[in-house]
């Protein structure tokens, strides 16, 4: 079974994306922030993809991602945002990409398409 880190600071989405990915196969662990991230690797092994909200708490999911990739560097990289009032879409796309992210989704994102671009990377 894949396994998956999936990182957001909202429970809500952790919850429906995490038992829509577990109901199709997938073992998950979540996390909401940064620090629980990185705990999370320190004590667990065999991620095969990333998930990771652009802005988690105070952090932004490229601190998030150079940390998760210092431990698993060949791991893939699934950005998942809503955008915010301070960086457009668009510049967070580039960002991401520009930092070796797979790939960048908009939320609200359709479960179909979620699972079509999760299977890619696993």
């Amino acid at each position: 079974m894949k396994k998956i880190l999936l990182v957001d600071d909202d429970a809500s989405i952790r919850r429906v994306l995490s038992h829509l990915l577990q109901a199709n196969g997938y073992s998950v662990v979540t996390a909401a922030t940064r620090e629980d991230a990185v705990a999370i690797l320190k004590a667990q092994q065999g991620f095969s993809l990333f998930i990771l909200d652009f802005w988690v708490g105070d952090d932004t999911g490229l601190e998030v991602m150079a940390d998760l990739q210092q431990v698993h560097p060949a791991v893939p990289v699934l950005f998942l945002s809503g955008g915010n009032e301070e960086v457009a879409l668009e510049t967070s796309t580039a960002l991401a990409e520009m930092r070796g992210a797979s790939e960048f989704l908009y939320k609200p994102v359709q479960a179909a398409y979620f699972l079509d671009v999760v299977k890619r990377y696993v």
